[in-house]
């Protein structure tokens, strides 16, 4: 399978080829059973399922993603067991979440944490107990951490490219920012908003921080026609950007709409209906875009519609966290499965197998996806942006139909 890529650079979009392959399916192997009936191995999940976040889908993901392994023979002989549970974005709960599962439960790894307090809250007991996690990077400090790996390019990536889409492509002359509301993640948009502005020399005419499901848009929106704001880029899951859609229709704030990646659902066109087209909220509006951290749910590669099939048969849906969920699970259990000798009752041993994985190609990501052995991880640099034409996803125009790369972003300051 062959992408057109284009790398975002400090001027221009320039293109970049890249080639993906099928990433090999898990191995197995007899180990006191047969098809995934031996020895049980159990990894966990800690996500925000409630709380003004609600990435739940996660879970179910992950979970379809085992059961497809585990009825093809589990995971080099052992049976995988899976536990997960709701951290309510309090980090007091994903302590306490992160206590029972590795000390009482005796978990190997943790695959799938999407959450907006558990990397900051559990880093310290991952280490000291050898735990390898990967999964959703909703915070700074999922990507600095020799144990923590995201599969997804975060709302940091996302937010790079979707101001330098606004800049560079549509041309926007008052382009804001409506972040989203944790805590953890502020500091580091700030410092990343004024190293954009340094190197584009421009100001945002706006930037505040409001955009979780418990927020009423419609403040935001008025604040925003009252700043002239002609774009307007946020990062949010996709209920909350269609509420901020048809609250801009409501107090008549003619602007276009970009959200860095937590939007990408299915549904979103169906859900704005004909608010989401250009031109919809006024002369000015371009629209509605999304970025797409992975492949789009309708593409046609067979890694796609492998977990397609599979979470329709386990009545999941298949949106943008079911899809971290598989994706996290899939690249995890693919390391694990190259190492056939390895003690997958050992969490070391499993950590050292996913810090020594070969760099796995597949149709879900426009790059590489690597865990090394390196202190920081944040190997996906890449997006698809997608644009709401005739009710239906297409690919933004300007970027032909390529995965968007971008170099690595400022390391966050302290």
């Amino acid at each position: 399978m062959r992408n057109r890529h284009r790398t975002l650079t400090a001027s221009a979009f320039t293109v970049a080829v890249g080639v993906l392959v099928l990433s090999g399916c898990a191995a197995s192997s007899d180990r006191d059973g047969s098809e995934g009936g031996g020895q049980a191995v159990t990894f966990a999940q800690i996500t925000t399922v409630s709380g003004g976040f609600p990435f739940g889908d996660t879970v179910k993901g992950t979970q379809s993603y085992i059961n497809l392994l585990n009825d093809n023979g589990g995971l080099n002989g052992y049976r995988v067991e899976f536990v997960s549970g709701d951290d309510k974005g309090d980090a007091a709960e994903a302590a306490q979440l992160a206590r029972k599962f590795i000390q009482q439960d005796g978990v190997v790894g943790m695959v799938g944490n999407t959450s907006i307090v558990d990397c900051q809250a559990n880093r310290a007991i991952y280490e000291a107990n050898d735990i390898a996690v990967m999964g959703g990077g909703a915070q700074t400090d999922c990507y600095q951490q020799p144990n923590w790996m995201p599969i997804t390019g975060g709302p940091f990536v996302g937010a790079w490219i979707m101001w330098t889409y606004a800049v560079e492509q549509l041309q926007a002359e008052a382009v804001c920012i409506i972040g989203q509301n944790d805590p953890t993640s502020v500091p580091y948009f700030e410092q990343l908003r004024e190293a954009f502005e340094a190197q584009y020399r421009m100001q945002f005419a706006l930037a505040t921080y409001t955009n979780d499901t418990t927020q009423d848009p419609t403040p935001a929106m008025t604040n925003a026609k009252s700043a002239g704001c002609d774009v307007i880029v946020t990062s949010t899951v996709a209920p909350n950007f269609a509420a901020m859609v048809a609250s801009a229709e409501s107090v008549g704030l003619d602007a276009t709409f970009i959200d860095g990646g937590s939007a990408y659902d299915t549904t979103l066109p169906g859900t704005l209906g004909s608010t989401g087209e250009p031109g919809a909220l006024g002369p000015d509006s371009a629209g509605v875009f999304v970025g797409s951290q992975m492949t789009p749910l309708d593409d046609p590669s067979a890694e796609v519609r492998e977990m397609v099939d599979q979470l329709d048969k386990d009545g999941v849906d298949a949106n943008f966290w079911s899809q971290i969920g598989w994706v996290s699970a899939k690249l995890y259990f693919d390391a694990l499965a190259r190492r056939p000798d390895a003690d997958l009752t050992s969490p070391s041993e499993v950590l050292t197998a996913l810090r020594e994985m070969d760099p796995v190609e597949s149709d879900f990501t426009g790059v590489p996806i690597v865990f090394g052995d390196g202190d920081t991880h944040s190997p996906n640099l890449s997006y698809k942006l997608l644009t709401i034409t005739d009710g239906q996803f297409v690919n933004a125009p300007g970027l032909d139909d390529g995965w968007i790369v971008i170099d690595p972003l400022p390391e966050p300051e302290g």
